[in-house]
């Protein structure tokens, strides 16, 4: 059972601007049919500072969120500033990903993410309809993945 989070009018139409932006239709689907969710929303004083706290097992996503976005942005910018594509196992805040995509290198940023309740919490906080309805930002929910996905995603342009 999961946490209702109350979210404001401004929060639940970012929501739906970022759903709308969405082109992963089963994805989609998926996040209008979430009402609840086992993660609770933590706001630092910095802008940067969100984090989501698991309540089943109340672990935090970032030990320290400031620290680990900059540790992974200091990574990302050294050994990988001119890829096309970038891929990512987990959407936590979804700040790194709006990060990288200011680097116009950064054609695509795929994230397969197993607890789409995550981004159910993020698209209340954060706009991400730009790099979603440009292609900029994908998402790929795990569970719904198939090896004919997989063999389609794998020979098209630019991801093989």
């Amino acid at each position: 059972m999961g946490l209702m989070m109350t979210f404001t009018p401004t929060q639940k139409e970012l929501f739906n601007k970022n759903i709308e932006a969405l082109s992963n239709i089963l994805l989609k689907e998926s996040l209008k049919e979430i009402k609840s969710s086992k993660f609770e929303l933590v706001l630092g004083k910095d802008n940067l500072d969100i984090n989501l706290k698991d309540t089943s097992d109340n672990t935090f996503l970032y030990e320290n969120v400031i620290d680990e976005l900059n540790s992974m942005l200091n990574t990302y910018n050294d050994k990988y500033l001119l890829y096309p594509v970038l891929y990512f196992y987990g959407f936590g805040n979804g700040i790194l990903f709006k990060a990288l995509l200011q680097n116009k290198n950064h054609q695509h940023i795929i994230v397969f993410e197993k607890d789409i309740e995550i981004i159910w919490v993020m698209f209340h906080v954060l706009d991400f309809s730009n790099e979603l309805q440009n292609s900029r930002l994908m998402i790929l929910q795990t569970s719904s993945l198939d090896i004919e996905f997989f063999s389609n995603f794998c020979s098209s342009k630019p991801f093989f």
